[in-house]
């Protein structure tokens, strides 16, 4: 009788908890209390400033202090204007804006080739830049050394620090010798200079490899095919193409062994053809390969249909971005002047091109070309890049491979109006507003101290991020 009891005692409680499991598989559990928000989108927003024959800059100022203050003029209206990245020209003619042991002081700082400044040219551009938060993109030329009007014309002196042997004169060009070895070595080492000395963020070139002769002249290289290439390559085409690839190959390489947060950018002509049979850059082998890390094609088209417009320049070369990242050239200098023809005589078709650009997944942001356009401003240009550019972005992560997430900021507090945390070494941080469940969050700071004065009632978190740009997972919400 008492077995019956308790046999009856456990189907009883056996069934109960089975009633309980099913009950709790209905019951819908707490949100937790840091649910993710969604963040914005991060995007590069940037700007080449050209200093061959003093374009942007210094413009033919030879005083220190206002050369100074021309260069944060242009950080100051990037700052205004929400952007993040400068492309700074600091090497354009075989000359240098920083002390090189392989090529003397550029003339477009003094007025006179060789002859040092009084101050420390590109420490003073990176420093100024990182004080604002904005990236410094070292943008030089490989191969020219200097230009002429014709064959009649001379070149100036050669620069004594550079052998007369790893040169090659052109009608309007001279150039250093892309097919010597000890050519390609140079370049290299120069990229090395730079990265050791100053903490650049990224090192540019721009579309000039090969150069682009008249119609009249010949590349008159067989000699060096003869020597170098004829029994490894089929034609002095892919010869001269490899010589190129070389050049970027190795850049890259010395980058990764000497400084891998450096990031390696290439802005080619939109002309993908031309690039490739006439200044011998396959741009598209590159990005293949992953040799370059950001690809940013000069677009410098009006939008339209026809293969020469903006919309299909972007398609296409948006098929040939492959682990890299792709960022879009911007020809604001078009706008306002007579010779682009009417489509730019009004500043609706630079709002056109954004408008594209911003439906292609792959594009990582914009860089414009150049800096003294956006002062002019003509045809009201800068109403629609204030426009475009109306809310704070973080840059983006433009690294070649997948990147460790810097800790996360903990300790948040709230102390009168201002959030503090503690702080992540090597980082800096950026402060977002949450606006609810499934909505984008507001980012409302980017700063390297541990503390940001808040200026709504609000609930926020706090991400960091290192030098590469990685962000870390999202900190705890206080509310404010």
């Amino acid at each position: 009788m008492k077995y019956l009891k308790y046999l009856t005692l456990i189907i009883f409680i056996v069934f109960v908890a089975s009633c309980s499991k099913e009950n709790d598989d209905d019951i819908i559990p707490p949100p937790e209390e840091n649910t993710p928000s969604i963040l914005p989108k991060k995007e590069l927003r940037g700007v080449w400033v050209t200093t061959a024959w003093g374009i942007d800059w210094p413009m033919e100022e030879y005083n220190a202090g206002a050369q100074k203050q021309k260069y944060i003029n242009y950080l100051d209206l990037l700052v205004e204007n929400k952007m993040n990245a400068i492309f700074f020209q600091i090497r354009g003619m075989a000359d240098a804006f920083y002390d090189s042991q392989y090529e003397s002081w550029s003339k477009y700082i003094t007025g006179t080739a060789g002859t040092k400044p009084s101050y420390d040219v590109l420490g003073f551009l990176v420093e100024e830049a990182h004080k604002r938060n904005i990236q410094f993109h070292a943008w030089l030329n490989p191969y020219r050394i200097s230009t002429r009007a014709n064959k009649n014309s001379s070149f100036p002196q050669l620069d004594p620090k550079i052998p007369a042997k790893l040169t090659k004169d052109y009608e309007k060009i001279r150039i250093y010798n892309p097919a010597l070895p000890e050519v390609q070595t140079r370049i290299t080492q120069i990229v090395k200079e730079i990265i050791t000395k100053y903490d650049v963020d990224g090192i540019h070139m721009d579309d000039y490899f090969y150069p682009s002769l008249e119609t009249s002249e010949k590349m008159n290289d067989d000699a060096e095919y003869d020597q170098y290439g004829k029994s490894q390559f089929n034609n002095i085409d892919d010869f001269r193409r490899n010589n190129v690839n070389v050049v970027i190959q190795n850049i890259q390489k010395t980058i990764i062994e000497t400084r891998p947060d450096v990031i390696f950018s290439i802005s080619p002509a939109a002309n993908m053809d031309s690039n490739y049979n006439t200044l011998f850059a396959d741009v598209k082998k590159w990005s293949k390969e992953g040799w370059v890390d950001v690809i940013i094609p000069q677009l410098y088209f009006a939008t339209g249909t026809d293969v020469n417009s903006f919309n299909q320049r972007l398609d296409l070369w948006s098929q040939y971005i492959y682990e890299n990242h792709f960022l879009v050239g911007y020809g604001i200098y078009k706008f306002g002047d007579p010779a682009y023809g009417s489509i730019f005589q009004s500043s609706d078709d630079l709002k056109k091109q954004f408008d594209f650009a911003n439906t292609k997944s792959k594009v990582k942001g914009s860089v414009l070309y150049s800096v003294k356009y956006m002062v002019e401003n003509k045809v009201g240009i800068m109403n629609v890049i204030r426009n475009v550019y109306k809310t704070p972005v973080l840059l983006p992560y433009l690294g070649r491979s997948v990147t460790e997430k810097p800790n996360t900021p903990t300790n948040i507090q709230i102390n009168g109006s201002n959030i503090s945390w503690n702080g992540v070494q090597d980082a800096y941080y950026a402060i977002y507003k949450d606006n609810g469940i499934n909505q984008i969050a507001s980012l409302v700071g980017i700063t390297k101290e541990t503390t940001f004065k808040l200026n709504e009632r609000g609930t926020y978190f706090v991400t960091a991020l290192n030098k590469k740009n990685a962000e870390s997972d999202l900190s705890e919400s206080v509310t404010y």
